[in-house]
């Protein structure tokens, strides 16, 4: 059984029709810098066949979000958060 250790928002960029807000989990230490966060994220995409889907990685009161590339959106991946 695999233990995720992060959990991370990602939000689309510019918010058009069919995007939303959604989760991955990510096998990472929860104390990951940017740097962890953007590598893990880039293989999470690719792993999934999603090219450029990463934008950015910044942080709030909540802690790390990714922004995500709205074309990224027309594949299924994550979990909506509802």
């Amino acid at each position: 059984m695999k233990k995720t250790a992060l959990m991370i928002r990602c939000v689309p960029r510019y918010g058009y029709d069919n995007t939303e807000v959604r989760t991955v989990d990510l096998d990472v230490p929860h104390d990951a810098d940017e740097e962890t966060l953007r590598e893990a994220l880039t293989f999470y995409f690719a792993a999934r066949g999603i090219d450029d889907a990463l934008y950015d990685i910044t942080v709030d009161d909540n802690g790390f979000f990714a922004v995500v590339n709205d074309e990224a959106f027309a594949i299924r991946w994550g979990t909506p958060l509802l």
